[in-house]
C-alpha cells in the first residue's frame, strides 16, 4: 500500500495541467491503466462540484480531490483548456455547449502508471454527458467484485421442467427489451445458468419490493400480477423556466408479466432510483445481486473483449492504438442481415460503415445493363466510408451472401474515435472509379434481388390482385380487394369535385344558423348563374384565395409559447406529384443542409436516457387532372420543454388544404394553452379538439369557404416522459412500436373512426343522417335521403353537412420506460390505406436502427407510393409521415445535443 501511496503522489504532482471535460475546467491527477475497465484512463478533478468520485472508486484511491470534483474519463473527452485573456486571471469559466472533445493531451506531458495488485476491487466508471445542470450516468458498470476466478459458483435453486421452460421463453420472448439486451450477449450455458440461478418470490398486494434509495438487492422478472413502478422524473435540466415537477415522485411504468426491473442499482452500482409495489397480489422470479453481475455482466465484458480482438485484426485498424481500440469496442452496433438483404442501397443518403463480422457480401453498381457486381466483401473487410467521409449519397449497393452479420460504426462514432483513419479511407475512395470501366463494360452481371415492390416483366401480366400481393411479399397477410380500393377513391374523387348540389332542392331539418347561410349563398349562386352571370369554378376559386394572404400565410396569432422549435407546412401554388410540402420553421436553432433537407439540432430537457431524433416526409399525391388544390395533408412539431407536440392532419373536400393549414397552426395553439395542459392530457386534448372546430367554422365563415364536404383527419401525439399521449379523429392513424433489434412490434395502434363501427353508426343515425353501405366493406354517411356528401369518417374536422359526425378524439394512453427503444409514426391516409402497422414496422425498424427517421420516413412513403400505383395506377394520395425516435443511442456521439429534426429545406 506504502508504494502505491508514493506512486499515487508522484502522479499527483506532475499532473497539474488546466484541461476542459465536457466544457468544465479541470486538472489532470491521473493518467494510467485501471482495475474498472481495460486501456488507459484520465482521472481529472473538476473545478465545479459536478464530478463522481473523490478520486477512488469503490475504495481504490488512484489520486485525491474533493468530494464530487473527481472523474475518470478516456483520453480523447480531454480538451485543452483554453487560454484566458489578460486581465481575466480568477475568472472560473462556465461550460459550454458544443463542445468538440479531441485528443489533445499534450504528447510531452509526463505520463506514470499506478500498478496495483491483483486482488484490488472492480467499479463503476461514469461517462461524462451533456454540461447541463445535471449529469447523467454513462455506462455500465463492473461492481466491486474480488477476482475469484473460478472458485465462485453460481446458485441452483430446483424448479420443474414447466417453471424452467416457463422462465426461458419469458427471457427469450418477453415485450420487455430489457432482458434481451441484458440477455442477449449470453450463451446458451450461460442462459441455463441464470434460468438456475433464479427463484421465485410472492408479493402481496400493496407490499413494496423495491425501495427509492435503498442498496440493491435482488433483479426482478414478473410472473404474474402487476407493479406500479414510481420515481422521480429528475428531468435533465437544459432550459431555466422548468416547473418543479420534477421534484414529484410520479407513476412511470406499469409492469406486467413478463417485464423486469430492479437492473439499474445492479448494473451502475447505485442506489435504488425508484420505489416498486405490487398493485395486485403477484409472483416474481429473482436473481440475486451476486448472480446477476457474475453472469450478465460478466457477458457484456466478455462480448466487449471479443469485439476488441475482431477489430485488431481488422486491416482497416492497424493504424490504432490500444486505447482507441478499446474505445471503437464499447460503441459499435451489432445488426444481422438475411441473403439478400440490402444493407446499403446506392442512392441512399446514410453514413454509416460496416464492417463484416460473420458472412459475405457482394457491391453492386447499377448502369445501363443492371447492376454489375463488383467486389465481395468476407469477414473483417469494411464497406460505407465514401457517404460517411463525403457525405454524399450511397455510390454502390451492398447485399448480403446469405446471412450476414455486421458491426456498424455511425458517422458520429468515427468523427470522434477514428479520425486517424480519414485519410487510410480516402485513399480508397480511387477504387470506385476503376469499377466504372465494368459497368461500361457490362462487367460480371448480378441480378438483384427484388426488393417489396421491384416487378419483372412477366408479373406484369399477371392478374392485379395477385401481382400486388406478389409485389408486396404479404400473400399471407389478409387484404382488402383492389377494387373496392379502386372504387372507393374513385368515388371520392367524383363526389368531390364533380357532383353538383342543389342544397334547395334537399329536405332539410333542424338546419343550425350556419346550415341556413350556407343554403342562402347557395341559392345565391344558382340565380346569379340564372341571370347569365359566370359561376365559379374551384380552380377559379382556389386561384382567388392565393390572393387572401388571411387564407394562405401563417398566422402568428397562433404561436406557441416557449417552443424550442416549431415545425409545420405551408401552402404554395402549383405543387406537382411528389413535390415536398413548403415548410415552415420557427426556431433560434441553426439548420445544417444536408442535401435537400436541413438537419435541426438542439439541447432539451429529456425524461430519457437516449437522444429523440425526428422527420418528416410530406408529399403531394395526384389524384385527378381536374384537382386544383394544393397538397390537403399537413403536420406539425413543437417542443416545449420536456414536452413534444406533434401531429398530422390530412385535409379532404375541395377546401381540405385550408381547413388542414389552418388546424396546422391552430390546435397545437389551444393544446398548448389549454389549462390542463401537463396536468390532465385527456382533457386538455378533447378541449381543444372541440376548440379547434369552433374556431375552424368560425373562421370558414368568416372567409367564405365551405364545409359542409370539406375536413380533415387529425391525430396528436403528445410525449411527457414517462406517458406517450395520443388523440385522434378519423383516419389520420398513429403508430408505436419498438425498434430494438431483438423485440420490433406494434406497441399500439390507433383505430380509424369509421360509419360501421358499432357505437359510430348509431350516433350518426339518432343524430338523423344515413348510413349506407357502398361496396364490400365500405360504408358512406349521407345525408338523409340525398346523395350528398358520402363521407367516409365518423368523426372530422369540419364536415358539417351531415349531424352526428364528432370532433371528440378517442384518447390513448401509454408509459415508457427510461431506456424503451420505441418510435412513433403519426401519418395520413396515403399511408395507412395499403399498409397495416404490422407492415409498417417491418418496413421502418431496421431502417430506423441502421438509417435514423429520415431515411425510414421516405422509405415509408416510397412504398405507400408503390402500392397506390399497383392498386389505383395513376391515382395517388397526398402522402405524410412523421417518425419520432425515442433513446437513440448516444453511444461516441457528440452529446451537447439531445434533440435533431429533419425536414425538406424551406424555400
Amino acid at each position: 500500500m506504502a508504494v502505491r501511496e508514493k506512486a499515487l503522489h508522484s502522479v499527483t504532482a506532475a499532473w497539474h495541467e488546466k484541461v476542459q471535460v465536457a466544457g468544465y475546467p479541470a486538472h489532470v491527477r491521473y493518467v494510467g491503466e485501471t482495475h474498472f475497465a481495460p486501456g488507459e484512463w484520465i482521472g481529472v478533478e473538476l473545478e465545479p462540484a459536478v464530478g463522481k468520485n473523490d478520486g477512488s472508486v469503490n475504495e481504490h484511491r488512484y489520486f485525491a480531490c474533493k468530494a464530487n470534483h473527481g472523474l475518470f474519463v478516456r483520453r480523447m473527452v480531454v480538451k485543452a483548456a483554453p487560454q484566458m485573456p489578460e486581465g481575466t486571471e480568477g475568472v472560473e469559466p462556465g461550460p459550454s455547449s458544443g463542445v468538440q472533445f479531441a485528443d489533445c493531451i499534450a504528447e510531452d506531458m509526463p505520463v506514470e502508471r499506478v500498478q496495483s495488485s491483483e486482488d484490488d476491487e472492480v467499479t463503476e466508471v461514469e461517462e461524462v454527458m451533456v454540461p447541463t445542470k445535471s449529469i447523467r450516468r454513462g455506462g455500465i458498470s463492473a461492481e466491486a467484485m474480488r477476482d475469484q476466478g473460478d472458485q465462485w459458483q453460481p446458485p441452483v435453486y430446483a424448479k420443474s421442467e414447466e417453471q424452467t421452460q416457463q422462465l426461458r421463453r419469458v427471457i427469450e420472448s418477453s415485450h420487455d427489451s430489457k432482458l434481451r439486451m441484458m440477455f442477449g450477449n449470453l450463451s446458451q450455458k450461460g442462459l441455463e445458468k441464470v434460468v438456475e440461478a433464479m427463484f421465485q418470490k410472492a408479493v402481496c398486494k400493496g407490499e413494496t419490493i423495491i425501495k427509492y434509495g435503498d442498496e440493491g438487492d435482488n433483479f426482478y422478472i414478473v410472473k404474474s400480477g402487476r407493479f406500479d413502478i414510481f420515481a422521480y422524473r429528475n428531468i435533465q435540466q437544459a432550459d431555466d423556466d422548468l416547473t418543479d415537477a420534477s421534484a414529484r415522485m410520479v407513476k412511470v411504468f406499469e409492469a406486467g408479466e413478463g417485464f423486469a426491473f430492479g437492473e439499474t442499482a445492479l448494473l451502475y452500482n447505485a442506489p435504488r432510483s425508484a420505489t416498486i409495489t405490487a398493485s395486485e397480489d403477484s409472483e416474481v422470479w429473482c436473481l440475486e445481486r451476486k448472480a446477476f453481475r457474475e453472469l450478465v455482466i460478466r457477458a457484456s465484458e466478455q462480448k466487449f473483449k471479443e469485439y476488441s480482438e475482431f477489430l485488431k485484426q481488422c486491416d482497416v485498424f492497424e493504424e490504432l492504438d490500444v486505447e482507441q481500440i478499446a474505445t471503437l469496442a464499447e460503441v459499435v452496433d451489432e445488426e444481422d442481415f438475411n441473403t439478400d438483404e440490402a444493407i446499403i442501397q446506392q442512392g441512399g443518403r446514410d453514413s454509416n460503415m460496416f464492417i463484416i463480422l460473420k458472412g459475405q457480401a457482394v457491391a453492386c453498381i447499377a448502369g445501363e445493363k443492371g447492376e454489375v457486381q463488383v467486389k465481395t466483401y468476407a469477414k473483417g473487410d469494411f464497406f460505407g466510408e465514401i457517404a460517411l467521409l463525403l457525405g454524399e449519397p450511397r455510390k454502390a449497393s451492398i447485399y448480403a451472401k446469405g446471412d450476414v452479420t455486421c458491426l456498424v460504426i455511425t458517422k458520429d462514432v468515427f468523427d470522434r474515435v477514428l479520425g486517424p483513419l480519414r485519410d487510410f479511407l480516402k485513399r480508397n475512395l480511387e477504387r470506385y472509379a476503376k469499377y466504372q470501366d465494368a459497368i461500361e463494360q457490362g462487367g460480371e452481371l448480378r441480378e438483384a434481388p427484388e426488393d417489396d415492390f421491384n416487378m419483372r416483366k412477366e408479373k406484369e401480366e399477371q392478374p392485379e390482385a395477385r401481382r400486388v400481393e406478389e409485389q408486396s411479399g404479404e400473400q399471407d397477410e389478409p387484404r382488402p380487394a383492389p377494387r373496392r380500393r379502386l372504387l372507393k377513391k374513385a368515388d371520392r374523387a367524383h363526389t368531390v369535385y364533380n357532383v353538383k348540389i342543389k342544397l334547395e332542392d334537399l329536405d332539410l331539418e333542424d338546419e343550425d344558423a350556419e346550415d341556413k347561410s350556407t343554403k342562402e349563398e347557395t341559392k345565391e349562386s344558382h340565380r346569379k348563374a340564372e341571370e347569365g352571370e359566370p359561376k365559379q369554378t374551384l380552380a377559379e376559386r382556389v386561384e382567388q384565395d392565393w390572393k387572401k394572404p388571411q387564407l394562405v400565410e401563417a398566422d402568428r396569432a397562433f404561436a406557441v409559447p416557449k417552443s424550442k422549435y416549431s415545425v409545420f407546412g405551408g401552402l404554395r401554388k402549383g405543387e406537382k406529384f411528389t413535390v415536398d410540402k413548403k415548410v415552415i420553421v420557427r426556431t433560434e436553432v441553426k439548420s445544417l443542409r444536408d442535401g435537400m433537407e436541413d438537419l435541426y439540432r438542439w439541447s432539451g430537457p429529456t425524461w430519457l436516457k437516449g437522444q429523440i431524433h425526428m422527420a418528416v416526409v410530406c408529399q403531394k399525391g395526384q389524384k385527378s387532372a381536374a384537382d386544383p388544390t394544393p397538397n390537403q395533408d399537413n403536420y406539425f412539431a413543437h417542443h416545449v420543454g420536456p414536452i413534444g407536440l406533434y401531429g398530422v392532419c390530412d385535409g379532404h373536400g375541395p377546401f381540405g388544404h385550408l381547413v388542414s393549414f389552418r388546424l396546422v397552426q391552430s390546435l397545437p395553439h389551444f393544446i398548448a394553452s389549454n389549462p390542463n395542459w401537463g396536468e390532465d392530457w385527456g382533457l386538455c386534448l378533447k378541449e381543444a379538439f372541440l376548440a379547434a372546430q369552433k374556431e375552424l367554422i368560425e373562421f370558414a365563415a368568416r372567409e367564405g369557404f365551405n364545409l359542409e364536404a370539406s375536413g380533415a383527419a387529425g391525430s396528436v401525439l403528445i410525449f411527457e416522459g414517462p406517458s406517450i399521449h395520443v388523440a385522434h379523429i378519423g383516419d389520420a392513424g398513429c403508430l408505436v412500436g419498438s425498434w430494438n433489434r431483438h423485440d420490433s412490434r406494434v406497441v399500439y395502434g390507433a383505430q380509424d373512426h369509421k360509419p360501421d363501427t358499432p357505437g359510430e353508426r348509431e350516433r350518426l343515425e339518432a343524430a338523423g343522417s344515413e348510413v349506407r353501405q357502398v361496396d364490400v366493406e365500405s360504408y358512406r354517411i349521407y345525408i338523409k335521403g340525398t346523395n350528398f356528401p358520402g363521407l367516409t369518417m365518423s368523426r372530422a374536422f369540419g364536415d358539417t353537412a351531415c349531424a352526428g359526425v364528432l370532433q371528440e378524439p378517442h384518447y390513448h394512453q401509454m408509459f415508457i420506460q427510461p431506456s424503451d427503444e420505441f418510435f412513433a409514426v403519426i401519418a395520413s391516409d396515403g399511408i395507412w390505406e395499403f399498409i397495416d402497422y404490422t407492415k409498417a414496422v417491418d418496413l421502418t425498424a431496421k431502417k430506423l436502427r441502421l438509417k435514423g427517421p429520415r431515411e425510414a420516413a421516405r422509405n415509408l412513403v416510397d412504398a405507400s407510393r408503390k402500392r397506390w400505383a399497383a392498386y389505383c395506377g395513376e391515382y395517388c394520395d397526398d402522402i405524410t409521415a412523421l417518425v419520432v425516435k425515442w433513446n437513440v443511442s448516444a453511444k461516441g456521439a457528440d452529446t451537447s445535443t439531445n434533440h435533431e429534426f429533419s425536414v425538406a429545406h424551406p424555400e
